[in-house]
């Protein structure tokens, strides 16, 4: 897979960021009703968030330079939630992380060839190394949030509010478990 190519048609994460924040949500498209609270999720986190010093420290003496490919899309809640951390760890590995987006549904061949349980789940990070090998590939959210999900989902009676809960998961949870995740990437290269 020519990896270099997506690289080279991606944003870097800031200015995806920024670009989210200035998005304005299409009536004839029916996720863009998302918009406005992910916009809110991503202005909070970006002006709040501090990484845990563990993670600040691992990414600032990672051992190789990595390239961070991330597929995401403007009304995905869970990326609201999870690229402004993605980007503070960036910073914070003074260069040796390079992390830029990608639209998912502009890239659907790639993103079909990492599906998460068979579905186009967002964001979805495919972690390169500097010269565009694959390393590893993370996502689409902690695994304590995807079994928040599962268990919801199964249950017909509130599958309805599954958004609304691990909204709230998230909000409780204060970006510990993706932290903890990258974390272990990290340490593990």
């Amino acid at each position: 897979m020519n990896f270099k190519k997506y690289w080279d048609s991606a944003l870097p994460i800031n200015q995806y960021l920024k670009n989210l924040l200035q998005s304005i949500k299409r009536e004839d498209e029916p996720k863009d009703q998302y918009i406005p609270i992910n916009k809110q999720r991503v202005k909070r986190l970006l002006n709040n968030f501090k990484l845990n010093p563990e993670v600040e420290s691992a990414a600032l003496n990672i051992k190789f330079n990595a390239r961070w490919l991330i597929i995401n899309e403007n009304w995905c809640g869970d990326g609201a939630q999870i690229l402004p951390v993605q980007d503070a760890i960036a910073r914070a590995s003074n260069g040796k992380i390079e992390a830029r987006v990608l639209l998912r549904e502009e890239n659907l061949d790639l993103m079909d060839q990492f599906l998460t349980n068979g579905s186009r789940s967002i964001p979805k990070t495919i972690m390169l190394s500097e010269d565009f090998q694959l390393l590893d590939s993370l996502g689409s959210r902690p695994s304590e949030a995807n079994s928040l999900v599962k268990r919801i989902k199964s249950d017909p009676t509130i599958a309805h509010s599954y958004n609304e809960k691990l909204h709230k998961w998230y909000a409780k949870d204060k970006q510990q478990a993706i932290q903890t995740e990258i974390l272990r990437y990290l340490i593990s290269k």
